[in-house]
């Protein structure tokens, strides 16, 4: 049965719209007259059932939520947070605890002032989570793409020790250094990465192009001019390189599987984080920053009259490094068997020797006044070895550029001078 709809005059005289179903138009005419009403006009209409309009209705909705979710995802792309904005809403979260701000009234107040919307939803959450009891270092774990572990950590050991204002104050320091350290290695880095794979990539062309060609120039002339035996090694290993690039690949890719693999076991991780806290770059600047994070949690227990190995405890929380993790484990089992909690770290030569005999005296006397101190050379160290790893890189992209000049003039130089002066020097 097909549906209409029909515009008639009631007998009333007014001229209203009305659906009606029927096998054809003139079964719908009759219906009418019968019913005192004058027809105007019968169009056909498409009869949609209700699970039609819900069908319809839940496109309708699906639409509407992709776009949502298109606009939501836009937004949090032109608005996502920096490391700039988490110190900038740190700052700010310090100074109005200074001012005797509750946590509440504080996170409100910064989350009126911030402009960048995925923030504003981040202290939202943050706002309503309070309210219903929980810390704010809890909502921090739930947006760990925004905050960074160890600033989560160090939070976390404010709140659960009332030391709240002296974490903010080592979190601003924490984000201030690894910005800053971030910023200059990056600076020293990147110029010297750009000219070593510059370079790589020019040898790599060069020989390319011109060791085929060289040797085309060989054969021909083979007669007056002797091959070079080094030529001859390098287009061996090219052709070989050409001729089985997919097993060199298949390889490659066995070889990074294999490595991820054994990274992701428990001895893997281990060492892989004992190479990142040794190697001789990197190494000593990783193993201070997170050692120097270790003191800061420590410190702030200390001063809450907490005892050395409960707040090693508690402050190893900051540092993600299963190696160094390992080294405090040490020593907070030291410190249960009645031995030196210092031990661990001298045994594995990790700190300096004025840094041990710092914690050593602090030990027998006033450790948190001495643990301030050390904190304040840590820093010191840092700044030399960020200073010396900017000295030694320019003398490490030094030494490339000579080992791609040397192979340059082996593969190619010395072989076109070989033709050039048709093998006199050579012989």
């Amino acid at each position: 049965m097909a549906s209409f709809i029909c515009k008639v005059l009631t007998p009333q005289g007014q001229i209203v719209k009305i659906r009606m179903n029927g096998n054809d138009k003139i079964s719908c005419l009759k219906k009418l007259k019968q019913n005192g009403m004058t027809p105007i006009s019968i169009k056909s209409s498409f009869n949609i059932s209700r699970n039609d309009e819900k069908t319809t209705a839940k496109i309708y909705s699906s639409r509407r939520k992709n776009k949502n979710k298109i606009r939501n995802q836009i937004i949090q792309l032109s608005d996502k947070v920096t490391i700039e904005e988490v110190k900038i809403f740190t700052n700010n979260f310090y100074i109005l605890k200074k001012a005797k701000f509750t946590n509440h009234h504080a996170i409100k107040t910064i989350m009126n002032s911030t402009k960048n919307l995925q923030l504003k939803k981040v202290l939202k959450v943050m706002l309503n989570n309070l309210e219903s009891g929980k810390l704010i270092y809890k909502t921090m774990e739930e947006f760990r793409d925004i905050f960074p572990y160890e600033y989560i950590y160090l939070i976390k050991t404010g709140e659960l020790t009332g030391k709240l204002e002296d974490s903010l104050e080592h979190a601003i320091r924490y984000l201030e250094n690894e910005e800053e350290i971030k910023e200059r290695i990056q600076k020293a880095l990147i110029p010297n990465i750009v000219m070593f794979l510059g370079i790589i990539f020019m040898t790599v062309l060069s020989i390319l192009i011109g060791v085929p060609l060289l040797k085309n120039i060989f054969l021909v002339n083979e007669s007056s001019i002797r091959f070079p035996k080094i030529l001859l090694v390098v287009s061996f290993f090219m052709e070989r390189v050409i001729k089985y690039w997919y097993v060199i690949f298949i390889m490659i890719i066995i070889t990074v599987i294999a490595i991820i693999r054994y990274i992701n076991t428990t001895n893997g991780k281990y060492k892989i984080d004992k190479f990142i806290a040794t190697n001789i770059l990197f190494g000593r600047i990783g193993f201070l920053l997170s050692f120097s994070r270790l003191i800061g949690s420590v410190l702030i227990n200390l001063k809450n009259k907490m005892r050395i190995q409960d707040a090693l405890d508690i402050s190893k929380n900051v540092i993600k490094n299963t190696y160094i993790l390992d080294i405090v484990d040490k020593s907070i089992n030291n410190i249960y068997v009645g031995k030196s909690w210092i031990e661990p770290f001298e045994n594995e030569n990790v700190l300096s020797p004025i840094v041990i005999e710092m914690l050593k005296k602090g030990s027998s006397g006033n450790l948190s006044e001495l643990m301030e101190k050390v904190e304040q050379y840590i820093d010191f160290e840092i700044e030399n070895e960020i200073n010396k790893l900017l000295r030694i890189l320019p003398e490490i992209s030094y030494i490339i550029v000579g080992i791609a000049v040397l192979i340059f003039i082996i593969t190619i130089l010395m072989p076109v001078m070989q033709v050039y002066l048709g093998g006199f020097l050579f012989r």
